[in-house]
């Protein structure tokens, strides 16, 4: 089991409303950093548990840090990887729409570039039949 170290820590045996309460967050912090012997996981835990939670959602004294004080620090960790990191690798995802197709040429018009002779062919077609049809969508004939 990976959380066998939540049997270790010491909030199992206080009062939950220890943690979330305004008048004990000193005692609150106080047990997390000074008794706790796994606060450590405690707080790689929580941040990634809460990797996807809005800051202003963050509540109570978890790991000796309060919500506010957790999503600063989940911001400064982000801010230390390196945008290529971050970043899908090469490779990933749909391999880009060929030239001929109204993709393509969408794809040329975002990167400024001159649309190729298929591409233009194909984006008139395209706007040929929404013209003609109202709509963009191949007529299944049913």
């Amino acid at each position: 089991m990976e959380r066998e170290w939540e049997l270790q820590a010491t909030c199992r045996h206080e009062d939950p409303d220890l943690w979330f309460s305004k008048r004990s967050v000193a005692e609150a912090k106080r047990i997390c950093l000074e008794v706790c012997p796994v606060q450590v996981q405690c707080l790689e835990a929580v941040l990634a548990r809460e990797s996807q939670t809005a800051d202003t959602m963050r509540a109570g004294i978890i790991a000796g840090l309060t919500g506010a004080q957790r999503a600063a620090l989940a911001a400064e960790r982000r801010e230390q990887v390196p945008v290529e990191k971050r970043q899908a690798p090469p490779g990933a995802g749909r391999p880009p729409a060929p030239c001929g197709t109204r993709s393509a040429y969408n794809r040329h018009i975002r990167k400024g570039e001159k649309p190729c002779r298929p591409c233009n062919e194909a984006n008139n077609a395209a706007y040929a039949l929404y013209r003609a049809t109202g709509s963009t969508k191949v007529a299944t004939g049913r």
